[in-house]
C-alpha cells in the first residue's frame, strides 16, 4: 500500500460457507448489502452488480457497473433492493437520482478508483454499514458477499447471496502485467482451489471484522486473469478496491448531501 496505516486487531470471522463460486448460501444478517440492477429492453429489472448502503441515501459500488467508458449509465434506469440476502424479494427497494464515478477513474487508462456512488431517490431506513478506518493488510481475513455466478458453467447468477473468506495477501504476489494489473489502493485476496469471486459479484462488499465490528475495507473490482476477462472463476487473484484508500472522496460526496 502507499499509505502507511496502523495495524488493526482482528476478531474471528464467523463460519462462512466455503466459496460464492459453487459455495453454500450466507447465512448472516447483512441490512446493507444491496443489489443493484439495470432495465431491460423489455420486461423488468436485470440484476448488474452488488453493493453496499453507507448513508440511507447512498450505494457504494464499482465504477465499471454503471459506466462504460467515459458515459455513465442513465440513473431513471437503476433500481437498487437493499438489505435481502435474496436479490429478487424482500429488503427495501429505491430508485436512482444520481450516478457520481470517483474522478480519479479513466477506463480507456487503467482500473484505478474502479469506484461509483449511486445516490437514492428516497432514504432508505437500514443500518448503513460502517467503513474501516484503515486499509486491510496481508495477512488479513475478509469476507466477500455477492450473487455472482456460481462458476462460468451457471447460465444465470443465483437469487441467494453467497458469502467467501479469504485473505489479503502482499501487492508484489498479484504482479501479472496484464490488462487488470493493481493500481494504487487496490486489494489483492489469495485465490484457493475453485474459489473466489464471478462474473456478477463486481461491487459487493468486502468485510473485515475489527474490534467485533464489521466494516467495509473494500469493493469488489476483477481478477488478475493474465489476458484480460476470464472465462474461469476462482482460479486467479481477485483485486478489490480499498475502501479507506478513497475515504476522502466518499466523505466529500457525502458532505456534500
Amino acid at each position: 500500500m502507499a499509505v502507511a496505516v496502523a495495524a488493526v486487531v482482528l476478531a474471528v470471522l464467523p463460519a462462512a460457507a466455503r466459496a460464492i463460486v459453487g459455495g453454500e448460501r450466507a447465512t448472516g444478517e447483512y441490512p446493507f448489502v444491496t443489489a443493484v440492477s439495470g432495465q431491460r429492453d423489455k420486461g423488468g429489472p436485470a440484476f448488474r452488480c452488488g453493493g453496499s448502503l453507507i448513508h440511507e441515501r447512498w450505494v457504494l459500488t464499482a465504477a465499471h457497473c454503471v459506466a462504460d467508458g467515459d458515459a455513465t449509465v442513465d440513473p431513471a434506469q437503476l433500481s437498487v433492493r437493499v438489505g435481502s440476502r435474496d436479490r429478487t424479494a424482500g429488503g427495501a427497494v429505491a430508485g436512482v437520482s444520481e450516478v457520481l464515478v470517483h474522478p480519479g477513474h479513466a477506463p480507456r487508462e487503467s482500473w484505478h478508483a474502479d469506484l461509483a456512488l449511486l445516490r437514492l431517490d428516497r432514504a432508505v431506513d437500514l443500518e448503513p454499514v460502517e467503513l474501516a478506518g484503515t486499509p486491510a493488510q496481508p495477512g488479513d481475513r475478509v469476507r466477500v458477499l455477492g450473487w455472482g455466478l456460481l462458476g462460468t458453467t451457471h447460465p444465470a447468477p443465483p437469487a441467494a447471496l453467497h458469502q467467501l473468506d479469504t485473505e489479503v495477501i502482499p501487492d508484489a504476489a498479484c504482479r501479472t502485467g496484464g490488462p487488470h494489473e493493481l493500481t494504487e489502493g487496490d486489494l489483492c485476496v489469495s485465490p484457493d482451489p475453485a474459489d473466489g469471486t464471478c462474473y456478477g459479484d463486481s461491487g459487493a462488499p468486502v468485510l473485515r471484522y475489527a474490534d467485533g465490528r464489521r466494516q467495509l475495507t473494500a469493493v469488489v473490482s476483477r481478477d488478475l486473469a493474465p489476458g484480460g476477462a476470464s472465462e474461469e472463476c476462482g482460479v486467479h487473484h481477485g483485486v478489490h478496491v480499498s475502501v479507506p484508500h478513497h475515504a476522502r472522496w466518499v466523505a466529500s460526496v457525502l458532505n456534500a448531501g
